[in-house]
């Protein structure tokens, strides 16, 4: 019987980078209208600071850290196959299993505290994912293309039908959720000023409503790309650190220089364009949808440079303390943004500046509670729950 895999700490210090990341850019969603995410002026100011932040977090975080966290997963799922072939249980099954367990998770997740989850999309998505780690990082890659190539011809495709359809029906799409007045945009603002019961409502449109689109036309196939990625990574030894530096300098600077660049000419475009929804709703998110894997790339490679050197290594084992719960310190982070933003009439009234200063003291809560609290636990509580809803779930 072969030895299962042993826990790499550079994964745990990137997963909780990508905690730490993820916050910068789900602020928003806590604090902004859904519709802000694709057209941030849309509900106020949007110059000065108020600019500069969102610019910053677009360029250096959004659409960076999700992949970085999803390929992330991809690479936990070759593990855990690993690790429970190794020891002679049936990997697929338990893998379904413990895809299962977070799901419900998600679902919870979702409907109770905020609708921008990530849990249940992972978990189903992961169940299609792990069909795949056993291929090779050439196959992995070549995959992941085709299947992140599906979103961006849907994209393409929307984009045109935007720019195609009578100026009535345009105008009218326009009005219901584009614009500062719109209904949807209206609603929600209704909703996350008002009580947790309208808030929940919101939560239950979006689970029967948008989500499943976003599963079959955009969301699902990126990230199932992605995590495809974090396989053919791990499978080549990237997380592991055992490449030479010089392979992770090359992809920090190709990351870092051709992601950067390409996300700056999408913010101009959209600039240029004067954020209408007819260039903005699709072709200009494309930008950044392409540019972000490269910035998350670049910001991996760098870590794992760091990691090699031994920089700043008191920093990077509260990173990897938070890592270890990652899921518990992404929930905490919802239940804090949602408590926060979802009361005093705060939601859409709270300047990017003071988002900001809410993101910095969420990190060192994280910092400074994770290494804490595995002082006296070995794992986290959601950690701890998910562990044993799959094996109780597995045994019946």
């Amino acid at each position: 019987m072969s030895k299962p895999p042993n826990r790499l700490p550079s994964l745990d210090v990137l997963r909780g980078l990508a905690i730490l990341g993820i916050l910068v850019v789900n602020v928003r969603t806590f604090a902004e209208v859904s519709t802000a995410q694709l057209n941030p002026g849309v509900t106020g100011s949007f110059e000065g600071a108020q600019f500069w932040v969102w610019f910053v977090s677009h360029l250096l975080f959004e659409y960076s850290f999700m992949p970085l966290l999803a390929a992330l997963f991809g690479a936990g799922l070759v593990i855990q196959g690993d690790r429970l072939a190794a020891e002679g249980l049936q990997a697929g099954r338990l893998i379904r299993r413990r895809m299962g367990a977070l799901g419900v998770i998600g679902l919870v997740h979702l409907v109770f505290i905020w609708y921008g989850d990530i849990l249940l999309l992972y978990a189903v998505v992961g169940v299609i994912a792990a069909r795949f780690r056993h291929l090779p990082p050439a196959r992995l890659m070549g995959w992941a293309l085709l299947f992140y190539l599906v979103p961006f011809a849907f994209g393409l495709l929307m984009s045109g039908i935007l720019n195609w359809i009578p100026a009535d029906e345009y105008q009218a799409f326009r009005e219901q959720f584009w614009s500062a007045d719109s209904t949807l945009v209206q609603q929600e603002i209704e909703a996350y000023r008002g009580g947790w019961a309208a808030q929940f409502e919101h939560r239950l449109m979006v689970l029967f409503e948008s989500w499943p689109s976003m599963l079959v036309t955009e969301s699902g196939w990126r990230v199932l790309a992605l995590m495809l990625v974090g396989m053919a990574l791990y499978r080549s030894g990237f997380f592991s650190g055992s490449w030479p530096e010089s392979p992770y300098r090359r992809l920090a600077l190709l990351g870092f220089g051709l992601g950067l660049p390409l996300c700056q000419w999408g913010v101009l475009y959209n600039m240029t364009h004067e954020w209408r929804m007819a260039e903005s709703l699709y072709a200009g998110r494309q930008f950044n949808l392409w540019a972000g894997p490269l910035v998350s790339l670049g910001w991996a490679s760098l870590v794992m440079l760091a990691l090699r050197r031994g920089f700043l290594k008191g920093v990077t084992e509260r990173v990897r303390a938070v890592g270890k719960v990652a899921l518990s310190a992404y929930l905490l982070c919802s239940v804090l943004g949602t408590a926060f933003f979802y009361t005093g009439g705060r939601f859409e009234a709270t300047p990017r500046l003071v988002q900001l200063q809410f993101v910095l003291a969420v990190w060192l809560v994280l910092l400074v509670l994770a290494p804490l609290w595995l002082r006296y636990w070995r794992t986290g509580p959601a950690e701890w729950l998910w562990r044993r809803f799959t094996y109780q779930v597995a045994r019946r």
